[in-house]
């Protein structure tokens, strides 16, 4: 039995150095690539540079690596990579899947411009900003926490919510946002009827138009698809009359402030259920 038990324990330990030999040998690390998911516009370093910048220890095994320090190094190393994953692909390479970081909002502080993507990751600073059909959103009324701001630094913000993706889950790419949005301005807005302060925010339009989403915390996801729909059918309400018998116009409409809001009576209604009012020269129509 004793001699069962030391074949034994001799078979496991040469097992184990088979697998530490294996692991130091065919499943050391000798390559590295990169994989590009998006354009890289932006992106000024190398393949070969962003290798070199994540410090990858070449010749160790691929099953003892701090991924996550890798990919730290390398979005270190330029603001708009953003590393997806890391992949291990046996027996010794791994892949980096990076994508570029967009840029989306612009956020003034301190006398210039942050213009970051949509998790407020810092990607350049301008001293100017002028909002245009092609460029970043203008983003006005949050508040940013950090003391002070680097390039590449991520931003620590309130009084926001994530507008851009909620529109980008209605079909509206980046490019269209960017093209209809001049600015999103959000402010705390006195409920008289609640007796609070709510969080809301504005659409400016490129086209003249205000989208004026209110109490903007509760059923976000339903007032951006009600304010999808009005913009794409808000003309269509040319030629109605209105309160006092005006008839509306092209003009009208141009210009006018649409108030999106939930309906107070939460036993009747739950956070899908909202309207829109059509403001017009100070009037609810």
């Amino acid at each position: 039995m004793k001699k069962v038990w030391i074949i034994i324990s001799c078979v496991a330990v040469g097992v184990i150095g088979l697998i530490i030999l294996l692991s130091f040998t065919l499943f050391s690390l000798k390559n590295v690539s990169v994989d590009f998911r998006t354009s890289k516009s932006n992106i000024v370093l190398s393949d070969e540079q962003i290798i070199e910048s994540a410090g990858f220890s070449y010749g160790s095994s691929v099953f003892f690596h701090g991924k996550k320090d890798y990919a730290k190094n390398i979005e270190n190393a330029d603001p708009y990579i953003k590393v997806i994953n890391i992949e291990t692909v046996f027996p010794s390479s791994f892949i980096i899947h990076i994508s570029e970081r967009q840029e989306i909002f612009a956020i003034e502080k301190d006398g210039e411009y942050l213009i970051c993507d949509d998790e407020f990751k810092v990607l350049k600073k301008e001293s100017d900003f002028t909002s245009s059909q092609n460029n970043s959103i203008l983003l006005s009324g949050i508040v940013i926490k950090n003391e002070t701001v680097e390039i590449g630094d991520f931003l620590d913000v309130e009084n926001f919510v994530n507008v851009f993706s909620t529109l980008y889950g209605f079909n509206y790419p980046l490019g269209q946002q960017e093209a209809l949005i001049k600015q999103i301005n959000f402010k705390d807005i006195y409920d008289e009827t609640l007796k609070e302060n709510q969080l809301s925010f504005e659409l400016k339009m490129f086209n003249g138009q205000t989208y004026l989403i209110k109490n903007c915390n509760y059923g976000l996801t339903a007032k951006m698809k009600l304010f999808t729909e009005v913009y794409s059918q808000i003309f269509t309400y040319i030629g109605k009359e209105i309160n006092g018998g005006h008839v509306l116009t092209e003009e009208d409409l141009k210009t006018c402030t649409v108030e999106i809001n939930n309906y107070y009576d939460y036993t009747s209604h739950n956070e899908n259920d909202c309207y829109f009012n059509l403001i017009l020269s100070n009037e609810n129509i």
